[in-house]
C-alpha cells in the first residue's frame, strides 16, 4: 500500500484511465478532465490510498474531506488485478487512514449492480438509500403534462440554498452546498412560491447540477424550466427519491441508473 501524496497530475491521468477499463461508462480522463474533478471534490491525495505491485499502481481510492467527514471520489482495481482479493485490503487501508485523520462518516455511491458494493458492505459500509440517474437525448419528447414553463426568478446563490434549506431536500455528497458553489457562474433559479428550484451551469447541454422541490407542483414547474432550458436533453444525477423522481415518473421518464449512497461511521 502507499498514498497518491506526490503523484504528478499526468501519472494520476495514466492510473485512472488504465484502472477504470471495462467499467459501465466511459471513465476516460484528459489532464484538464482530471484537474477539474480533484479540484472540485477537493480531494486530498497526501489521504488517498492505492495499491503498488510490480512497479505499477494497480488499485486506487480518491479521499475528499469536509470537515470531519469524507467521500470516496473514485476507487477501482486495473481490470488484469480484479478478483484476486486486491479491493478489500484497499479499501480497509482507505478507512484506516480516515480514522487516523479524525474522520467521523465515509460516503460513497455506487452503481446498484456494481459487484463492488459487495466489499463496501463486507468492510462495514451501510447503504443509506437508494440515488437516481436521469439521462435524456434530443430524442425525448417533451411531456405533455409540463408544456407550460413556469415563472422562475434568478437568485444569488446565497438564495437559492436559503430556500434550499427550509425543504425537507437531502443531497447526497455532490449536491452538498459547498460542492456546488466549487463550479462557479451558475445560474440558480427559484420559482414564484419559492418551493423549488434548479442550478445550472451556462455550458450548452451540461448536466443539471441540482434540482428540487418540496411539493408535487413545485416539481411539475421546476421539471419544465429544466426541459426547455436543456431542450437538447439533460442528464440529472445522485436525485433521491423525492417529488421530482415522482413527477419524471408520472411523465414517462424512467431512471437510466440507479446508485446506493452508502456510509461507513467510525467509532
Amino acid at each position: 500500500m502507499t498514498t497518491l501524496e506526490h503523484i504528478t497530475l499526468g501519472d494520476m491521468v495514466e492510473i485512472w484511465n488504465r484502472c477504470w477499463q471495462g467499467y459501465y461508462y466511459d471513465m476516460v480522463y484528459t489532464q484538464e478532465h482530471m484537474k477539474f474533478w480533484l479540484d472540485l471534490g477537493q480531494v486530498v491525495l497526501a489521504d488517498s490510498v492505492a495499491i503498488y505491485t510490480q512497479n505499477q499502481i494497480v488499485g486506487f481510492s480518491l479521499l475528499a474531506i469536509s470537515g470531519d467527514e469524507g467521500w470516496i471520489a473514485g476507487t477501482c482495481i486495473a481490470p488484469d488485478y480484479r478478483g484476486r482479493g486486491f479491493f478489500t485490503p484497499l479499501m480497509r487501508s482507505q478507512l484506516d487512514l480516515a480514522a487516523r485523520l479524525g474522520l467521523k462518516r465515509i460516503y460513497l455511491e455506487v452503481l446498484t449492480q456494481n459487484y463492488a458494493q459487495k466489499v463496501y458492505l463486507s468492510v462495514g459500509f451501510k447503504r443509506i438509500r437508494q440515488l437516481q440517474i436521469f439521462r435524456t437525448g434530443s430524442e425525448i419528447k417533451f411531456p405533455p403534462g409540463l408544456a407550460k414553463v413556469s415563472s422562475c426568478e434568478q437568485v444569488s446563490l446565497s438564495q437559492y440554498f436559503a430556500k434550499r434549506k427550509l425543504t425537507s431536500f437531502n443531497p447526497a455528497w455532490q449536491r452538498r452546498q459547498s460542492y456546488l458553489e466549487r463550479y462557479g457562474n451558475l445560474t440558480a433559479l427559484i420559482n414564484s412560491e419559492g418551493t423549488a428550484g434548479i442550478l445550472l451551469s451556462p455550458k450548452k447541454n451540461a448536466p443539471l447540477l441540482d434540482i428540487w422541490s418540496s411539493t408535487a407542483i413545485g416539481a411539475e414547474e421546476i421539471i419544465s424550466t429544466a426541459f426547455h432550458l436543456r431542450s437538447q436533453g439533460f442528464s440529472l444525477i445522485n436525485q433521491p427519491e423525492d417529488w421530482i423522481v415522482a413527477v419524471l415518473r408520472a411523465n414517462g421518464m424512467r431512471p437510466n441508473a440507479q446508485q446506493y449512497e452508502m456510509c461507513f461511521k467510525l467509532a
